[in-house]
């Protein structure tokens, strides 16, 4: 008797021949691999959304951290040659590829609530922060005006991230998951750089300007050189990265068994309960 199935743990087509007890002392069964086949990666939305996700928690909480890190760390610039950055620039790329791997494995609907769940841990973090710095420090803490500038500052910058990385997020998004329907499996270097391209012209421009108009931390000199070298640096870094963006995401679908297309997605930011 011949059985063909598949094993789950090495995705692979086994045929099962059954042989009489007297060919095989030892066992009744022998198995031969006959070829492989990956099993057929779900590609619906809203089955998608509704797997048991293995590595999302430990993706979205590296995301969380390269966001924190921004927001404390964003005040500071520096300048190559004639050009001014500032030091957030340095990681915050890892924070649009971690938003195209979102995309491409899980869909639009999970990186929405990814998103939503970051930036309410943004704010709590930098309230925290701010609350912290009104203590009276004791008489040996003689770095209190150094803490004060940094965590004080904080919420209005928190704030602004959190709508500039909202609206940079949810455009980028938006871009992976729209082009991704027009271009199926192919064009991904399109849609990975075109949706970084327009997630840090929003992001940028909307976070750059609200601190220099809220919390004066840049002059109005430095919005548009920042803005500008903003979205060059983080595209070009998305360019370059593109052999490991691809092997990542690959690795990622192939483990978790999704690849989301997002057919009938509303794209509502507001919209959780999808």
């Amino acid at each position: 008797m011949v059985y063909a199935v598949v094993s789950k743990t090495t995705d692979r087509k086994v045929l099962w021949v059954r042989l009489p007890p007297s060919a095989h002392n030892r066992s009744s069964f022998i198995f031969l691999i006959l070829m492989s086949k990956n099993i057929k990666l779900i590609t619906d939305p809203e089955k998608s959304s509704q797997q048991p996700h293995k590595y999302l928690g430990i993706l979205g909480m590296i995301w969380l951290t390269f966001l924190i890190i921004a927001v404390f760390t964003a005040a500071k610039t520096f300048s190559v040659g004639q050009i001014t950055f500032s030091v957030a620039i340095l990681n915050y790329p890892f924070v649009y590829i971690f938003a195209d791997i979102f995309t491409e494995v899980y869909g639009y609907r999970v990186t929405r609530k990814i998103v939503w769940t970051g930036f309410f841990c943004i704010l709590l973090a930098t309230s925290i922060a701010y609350l912290y710095s009104l203590i009276p420090p004791t008489p040996t803490f003689t770095s209190n005006d150094a803490f004060t500038i940094i965590f004080r500052a904080s919420p209005i910058i928190a704030l602004a991230n959190i709508v500039s990385t909202f609206s940079g997020e949810i455009t980028n998004s938006f871009v992976v998951a729209k082009v991704k329907l027009l271009t199926g499996n192919s064009h991904k270097w399109l849609r990975w750089i075109s949706s970084t391209f327009f997630g840090q012209i929003v992001d940028n421009g909307i976070f750059f300007t609200a601190t220099f108009l809220a919390a004066g931390l840049y002059t109005a000199k430095e919005i548009f050189p920042l803005i500008l070298s903003s979205v060059i640096f983080c595209t070009t870094w998305e360019i370059f990265a593109l052999p490991i963006t691809y092997r990542v995401i690959k690795l990622i679908k192939q483990k978790e068994g999704l690849d989301t297309y997002d057919h009938g997605t509303d794209f509502n930011p507001l919209n959780l309960r999808q």
